[in-house]
């Protein structure tokens, strides 16, 4: 096979070849990793959709996809034709549609990342899955547990999942095998700041009617991670919220009881300062994640671990994770599970359970009381 290199395709294919190289490349990285034979174990590249023109799209999903050796940007769609055609220009991308029905309708589209503000997820959701394709949904997948259930006659052989990117780090991974293993006895405190100054007034996070506000933005991270760390699903949720004129929540603050001496707390804001930190207090450890939910490109990402039973010494020893793009692995590793490998995934059940969650937060924080969590 005649491949590019160095930016120069020697078959003059104009980058026709592109999907080739890619998957010359995925079976490279299978046969490295699983010692497989290079020629019987290429990964074909899953063609992807794109179904909105947003920043995250843009800045974050695409570029992954671009990289990714198992991944082929193919379409995107938005309601401008020509914002569409801009943006796939500017990452080398074929088709630019002027709608999203039309992204759904394209026969070689096999995925879909759905970009579009929160209160249209499952209505394309839906829509995706009912045209055949698989649905990679950005978060949060719905406003209410109760909304998915739209959701319950799609194919089963689909794979449906919520884009927590985070879930695919290196780092998170190895996270949850040392708690799974209970080296340090067993996970009881978890807490998490997440935050940041939100300083357009135009974002459709600004506007309750689009899912707005900071528990919907930063908040369904924060209840994921603890779920995450827990291995399981809270029984009850206490939460105190600050609203803006336009009736969003900008602060959230929450406690959710997992049962068996085992709390969650934490913060989200979007009208406060950067912070995005996880602490998790075992029996025998206390472990704290730097930089948890936008790990750095550039350094290596670390888990600390204080072993120290003496509050005047500290005996702490880090794991290092080399800098990443968690993108390119949340894309990479949903492509190999459409493709049948064996790679974390996600699907719509744990996205109603984080819904569930959301939807107990929700009513305590308005009636100020302890709320259970139910409907997952």
């Amino acid at each position: 096979m005649v491949f590019h290199q160095r930016g120069i395709c020697r078959a003059r294919c104009a980058g026709a070849c592109l999907p080739r190289l890619r998957a010359f490349l995925a079976g490279q990285r299978r046969t490295s990793l699983q010692g497989g034979n290079i020629m019987n174990d290429i990964i074909a590249p899953v063609r992807w959709g794109i179904l909105g023109a947003a920043r995250i799209a843009d800045g974050a999903i695409i570029p992954g996809l671009v990289k990714s050796a198992v991944c082929e940007p193919l379409a995107i769609g938005a309601r401008s034709a020509e914002r569409a055609r801009t943006m796939a220009d500017r990452h080398g991308i074929q088709r630019a549609y002027g709608g999203y029905e039309e992204v759904l309708a394209d026969p070689d589209v096999e995925a879909v990342y759905i970009a579009l503000p929160n209160h249209l997820h499952v209505e394309w959701t839906r829509k995706a899955a009912k045209a055949g394709k698989h649905v990679l949904c950005e978060k949060p997948a719905a406003m209410t547990a109760a909304e998915l259930d739209q959701l319950g006659d799609i194919d089963p052989a689909l794979k449906i999942s919520e884009a927590f990117m985070v879930r695919q780090q290196p780092r998170w991974i190895r996270l949850r095998q040392i708690l799974q293993s209970e080296d340090y006895g067993r996970p009881l405190s978890f807490s998490s700041l997440l935050s940041f100054m939100m300083t357009n007034e135009a974002d459709f996070r600004q506007k309750p009617e689009f899912g707005g506000g900071a528990y919907y933005d930063l908040g369904c991270y924060t209840a994921m991670a603890a779920r995450y760390v827990f291995g399981s699903e809270p029984k009850r949720a206490f939460a105190a919220a600050a609203h803006n004129a336009g009736g969003i929540d900008m602060f959230t603050s929450v406690i959710l009881d997992f049962g068996d001496g085992r709390h969650a707390t934490f913060m989200v804001s979007m009208a406060q300062a950067s912070s995005q930190s996880i602490q998790i207090v075992c029996e025998r450890a206390f472990i704290s994640l730097p930089q948890a939910y936008v790990p750095s490109r550039v350094s290596p990402n670390i888990i600390a671990i204080d072993t120290s039973a003496d509050h005047a010494n500290s005996d702490i020893h880090t794991l290092e994770f080399p800098p990443l793009d968690q993108y390119e692995e949340e894309v990479t590793n949903f492509s190999r599970a459409i493709r049948g490998e064996a790679v974390p995934y996600f699907d719509m059940r744990d996205a109603r359970a984080n819904a569930a969650v959301a939807d107990a937060v929700f009513a305590s924080a308005k009636s100020g009381a302890w709320v259970d969590v139910k409907g997952y």
